[in-house]
């Protein structure tokens, strides 16, 4: 067998090993997480919450209102004004941001009841929409959808394990740790994150603090 034989065959049984035993987190790397078209419009998949957490606070200290024209995203700055619109059917709603979220792999806004079903997406669930921002309190940067990181602390199969790390992460860390599901070849796995920072180098001091009392963290961007 010639030499240029033996170098195909190794090439392509090393493309399949690397298919073979790829991760979860390794398919969610290569997933479309939002497309930023110029630095104030964003693509990408919206889902919507409301029932259970009405009357709850945000992040920003409001009250949750289901029936408000409201949306949580994981960059933008509070009290940002957005258009968003349903690109399968052409309604649009204009929402302020003051919440964080979501934290589900793939979706880049989380819109409220009323917002959600004023662009009929209540039944679906999830639509893939397109966000505009219309004003914002304080444009820091020329890219509003910036970059966040995150410290992942481990990914399990049963969400009791996974329950019970969060718990005693929030026992020994100031940032309070989610639980983010994500499905993968039709099974649903649970990982633990903690914090989410515009700089790597917070990232990383948390990881550290994380290692000292026995947790590996693993920093992603968002």
């Amino acid at each position: 067998m010639s030499w240029l034989k033996i170098f195909l065959l190794s090439t392509i049984c090393f493309s399949l090993s690397c298919g073979i035993f790829s991760s979860p987190d390794d398919s969610l790397s290569r997933r479309d997480k939002g497309i930023v078209i110029d630095g104030s419009t964003q693509i990408g998949e919206a889902s919507w919450y409301g029932d259970k957490e009405h009357k709850n606070k945000t992040a920003s200290g409001e009250r949750f209102n289901k029936n408000a024209y409201t949306a949580a995203h994981k960059t933008l700055p509070f009290d940002t004004i957005a258009r968003v619109t349903n690109l399968q059917n052409g309604k649009d709603v204009v929402v302020k941001i003051n919440d964080r979220g979501p934290f589900v792999g793939g979706r880049i806004i989380d819109l409220s009841y009323k917002s959600a079903k004023s662009i009929g997406m209540v039944k679906t669930g999830t639509a893939k929409v397109k966000v505009e921002v219309l004003s914002t309190p304080s444009k820091r940067s020329t890219s509003l959808f910036k970059a966040l990181y995150t410290v992942q602390v481990g990914s399990f199969s049963s969400k009791v394990n996974a329950e019970s790390v969060k718990k005693d992460i929030n026992s020994v860390a100031s940032d309070y740790a989610r639980i983010e599901p994500i499905e993968f070849r039709g099974n649903t796995y649970y990982r633990v994150r903690v914090g989410m920072f515009s700089k790597r180098s917070q990232a990383e001091d948390l990881s550290q603090h994380l290692k000292r009392h026995g947790y590996r963290g693993t920093i992603f961007v968002e």
